[in-house]
């Protein structure tokens, strides 16, 4: 049997909420002047201007910010005397375009560090996980082995940022009290303490349930 690892988007399918998305911020600068229709596009909505041969840089840049001012997503605001800076108020995706009556007239570019900023953590730990799986050679069923690496992946990605699916990173604890005393203490129901902090995410326990299944030699013939 031939086992594939998981890739990003296998490993964003499975889960999700491993994606850690700060908010765009996009800059549109209006380049060149000319008389014509200006758009800038934003979460799949127009937003338009249209220039006459008076207006510069600056009041084509302010047409459009006046138009882009009625929208929820993003905040809008002036740069220099002929930029507009949209800063995305929910981490959900603005696709920012920008047209002008000749190409070249307006640009519009999504600032480096925001976004989708964790892919390349995701890609360091898709690697580094490659390592902790069980032999191929046992798992009978291939998309075990996949799921496997993806939950893995995960559950390294979302504890070394200390979160979960949920936002919060924790382990299994029980609690005890009797009267004005109480006691509160880490409890696991997994074989070692690698079990347990494993046990202490989805996908950890995901990679647990799937690793359940099969009886792992040393090493295979």
């Amino acid at each position: 049997m031939a086992c594939t690892f998981a890739d990003d988007a296998y490993l964003i399918a499975a889960f999700p909420f491993v994606v850690a998305r700060t908010p765009e911020r996009w800059i549109v600068v209006v380049v060149t002047a000319e008389a014509g229709a200006y758009d800038v596009t934003l979460g799949g909505a127009s937003f338009p201007f249209m220039a006459v041969n008076a207006d510069d840089a600056t009041a084509i840049r302010d047409g459009l910010q006046v138009s882009l001012g009625g929208q929820p997503l993003a905040a809008i605001a002036s740069l220099g005397t002929n930029g507009i800076v949209i800063s995305e108020l929910q981490p959900s995706g603005l696709a920012v375009t920008a047209t002008g009556p000749s190409e070249g007239d307006i640009t519009a570019t999504l600032q480096p560090g925001t976004g989708d900023s964790n892919a390349t953590a995701r890609a360091f730990w898709l690697e580094r996980a490659k390592c902790g799986l069980p032999p191929c050679c046992v798992v009978t069923c291939a998309e075990d082995f996949t799921l496997m690496h993806a939950a893995l992946a995960a559950h390294m990605v979302l504890a070394a940022g200390n979160t979960g699916g949920t936002g919060q990173f924790a382990g299994n604890f029980s609690h005890m009290s009797l009267g004005p005393a109480s006691l509160t203490a880490g409890a696991s129901a997994w074989k070692s303490p690698a079990d347990s902090v494993l046990a202490t995410t989805e996908p950890g326990r995901m990679y647990l349930m799937l690793r359940a299944k099969y009886v792992f030699p040393f090493a295979c013939a």
